[in-house]
């Protein structure tokens, strides 16, 4: 009896470390799955996240590419895993840095096995380089004394409804020369000379000079960049060359000059036109070239240097030109017609337009 006790004891015991070696292996494999299934989930949701941080660097891009194009949706792949932008945008009229659109981006990324999602949001500011198109073909900071020739063509409405502008200056204007300011339809009749809006000892309405308000920092009223910053709006340039032997027609955007500029061939076109900043330097253009665009002629802070801005035999500027000093005129020919199609170029051309993420925006929720 005895032994059949012990016996059914062994079983019992045995049956019972069965039973607890079952439960701690169910449990243990249950532990595993669960740990697997959360290392996977892990593992989606950073692949995810990643995505998404990449994917916003590439929708900066696409702005970037198409600064006029502000309200669409943009979807992609990366690495398997896809991703879906809507893009929208406000407009800002009249800031100190001109019109400006704020785009607001929601992104949303998915990892490649569809577990995970991430949601991203920026906005990024889509800025003109020059803050309005110039209402005056030449701006003056400083006096103006024309020895030589100069034929200026008036903006129309440059003063006001009906109110022609021609020049405008900080100083005095000093015709002693032989030139005319006229209106549009006297220049492209040829009757600029004949029927001129100022000429030698007539001192027209068309020319504001003496201005006790014009601008103290002629470089910050057209591109919201103080002088003391220059080299921020230098090194924001489509292009920084030495001379100007290497643009032509089809240059456009922001162009920076360092010394003195000589083309040989128009720059820039009626629909891409140039910003042409020339960096302590001279302007001197001959035959029959043509500029479509913006030339300002800037002195860095500091620099006492006298530069000259000559146009002889037919060169003409179509738009407008700019000087932060008095520049030399003598001896030459200024021939500066304001052009409304070109100078509205120049603020609404994607070439004049950069982007920039708005600081503080970017959220995760």
């Amino acid at each position: 009896m005895r032994f059949k006790q012990s016996g059914f004891a062994t079983i019992t015991i045995t049956v019972l470390l069965l039973s607890i070696i079952i439960l701690v292996t169910l449990y243990t494999a249950r532990f595993k799955v669960q740990e697997q299934r959360i290392t996977r989930n892990h593992a989606s949701m950073q692949e995810a996240t990643m995505v998404a941080d990449a994917a916003i660097e590439q929708i900066v891009m696409e702005v970037n590419a198409e600064k006029s194009n502000l309200n669409r949706t943009i979807d992609g792949v990366i690495g398997g895993a896809q991703y879906n932008a809507t893009l929208s945008s406000t407009r800002f009229d009249d800031t100190i840095r001109g019109d400006v659109d704020i785009v607001d981006v929601v992104l949303t990324a998915t990892s490649a096995d569809t577990r995970a999602t991430r949601t991203l949001r920026q906005q990024v500011a889509v800025l003109p380089m020059i803050r309005s198109a110039p209402d005056t073909p030449v701006a003056i900071k400083g006096s103006m004394n024309v020895s030589g020739n100069f034929e200026v063509v008036a903006n129309p409405n440059g003063g006001g409804d009906g109110v022609p502008l021609s020049i405008w200056t900080e100083g005095d204007v000093d015709v002693n020369g032989s030139g005319t300011t006229c209106g549009q339809q006297e220049f492209s009749e040829g009757a600029c000379s004949s029927r001129p809006f100022s000429e030698r000892g007539d001192h027209g309405v068309d020319i504001l000079d003496n201005d006790p308000n014009f601008p103290p920092d002629l470089l910050e009223y057209l591109f919201g960049v103080p002088e003391s910053k220059w080299q921020e709006l230098r090194d924001s340039a489509n292009v920084i060359v030495n001379g100007c032997d290497s643009i032509g027609p089809a240059s456009t955007g922001l162009i920076w000059v360092i010394g003195n500029c000589a083309p040989t061939v128009d720059i820039g076109s009626l629909a891409n036109p140039v910003a042409l900043v020339i960096q302590d330097g001279s302007l001197s253009i001959n035959g029959s070239t043509v500029v479509n665009g913006m030339v300002f002629a800037f002195r860095t802070p500091g620099n006492l240097t006298n530069y000259e801005l000559k146009l002889n035999g037919g060169a003409t500027i179509n738009g407008a030109v700019m000087a932060n000093y008095d520049p030399t005129l003598s001896n030459g020919t200024l021939k500066v017609r304001y052009h409304e199609e070109v100078l509205t170029n120049l603020v609404s051309n994607d070439a004049f337009k950069r982007v920039l993420r708005v600081g503080g925006s970017w959220r995760d929720f």
